[in-house]
């Protein structure tokens, strides 16, 4: 049961504190990190051998892919080796410890994100064949307490569709501040996006209200679905067209990553927006399976 909120005459009285130095510090600084970005995306594939015992040049091959995109797809030598265990220990290399249990979760942390024909799961669109549009992962929870990381292990693909593409949160904040630095101003009020409780299917989540993009540390998070319903938007002009220019840039191709993942291939995030397109699987076969992690640690890309 989702209750209903009336935004439109809230006003707030928060400013936004500009972050210490980052990204966006100056026009020049961004012009050079949005092109090292673009260029980024040609390459964000690292093969690996063992994913429980990364190597020292696998690992900074992450890392590296990581600092420059927010992002990393990681390609296990043999897919048919790679277990749950295997999983959590390459997450771990990267200060990823103890997923955070939600709804579906198994006892491990990990969601296996795949076709449920009936039972509670299958009322959640990731537990369908449909196509997913832009969020983050937990756009729910409080931007307190939010998915700072998320893993997606490919253990089966789809026969056909299924590829995922995603963005890294810098490249849209800084998009929109170079459009017009009231987007981002806007965007990061503590009561631009309410999500209503869900006391349905046993998801006993209550309701939110925050930013879409906020700073933890100088570091840039995002919370954003562009679903349409069960979601609530303060209702002014300028958010309305920030809101705007946000579903613009998602749909610029010159940023956008886009990926099929194979058996044994797991993209790694800071929990940046993605979506994913629908599927079709024949009854002749296993199914699309993915298993899913989500953090609440940032990913540490210390060496």
């Amino acid at each position: 049961m989702f209750a209903p909120l009336n935004l439109t005459a809230y006003q707030s009285t928060f400013t936004p504190r500009n972050p210490e130095a980052n990204v966006f510090a100056n026009e020049r600084h961004w012009d050079h990190w949005l092109c090292k970005y673009r260029e980024s995306l040609e390459t964000l594939v690292v093969d690996i051998e063992t994913p429980a015992h990364l190597t020292t040049q696998e690992r900074s091959a992450i890392q590296a892919r990581l600092s420059s995109a927010n992002m990393v797809v990681y390609r296990c030598g043999s897919s048919e080796a790679v277990n749950r265990n295997q999983i959590a220990r390459l997450a771990e290399q990267f200060g990823l410890l103890n997923p955070t249990h939600n709804l579906f979760a198994a006892e491990d942390g990990l969601s296996e994100i795949e076709v449920k024909a009936d039972g509670p799961s299958s009322q959640y669109i990731p537990y369908t064949n449909r196509a997913l549009n832009w969020h983050t992962d937990g756009y729910y929870r409080s931007h307190k307490n939010p998915v700072r990381a998320m893993l997606l292990h490919c253990v089966r693909p789809a026969q056909n569709g299924g590829s995922l593409e995603a963005i890294d949160s810098r490249a849209l904040y800084g998009l929109l501040k170079q459009k017009d630095h009231r987007f981002t101003e806007a965007l990061r009020m503590p009561d631009v996006m309410w999500i209503p409780e869900n006391q349905a299917h046993g998801a006993n989540r209550e309701a939110s209200l925050g930013p879409v993009f906020f700073f933890e540390n100088n570091c840039l998070q995002m919370r954003y679905t562009a679903r349409k319903h069960n979601v609530v938007w303060k209702n002014t002009v300028l958010i309305s067209e920030a809101k705007d220019a946000l579903e613009e840039y998602l749909e610029d191709p010159s940023i956008r990553f886009r990926y099929q993942l194979q058996a044994g291939e797991g993209l790694l995030s800071a929990n940046v927006p993605h979506r994913r397109e629908p599927f079709f699987d024949s009854d002749a076969r296993a199914g699309r399976l993915i298993y899913r992690g989500r953090y609440a640690q940032p990913i540490s890309t210390e060496a």
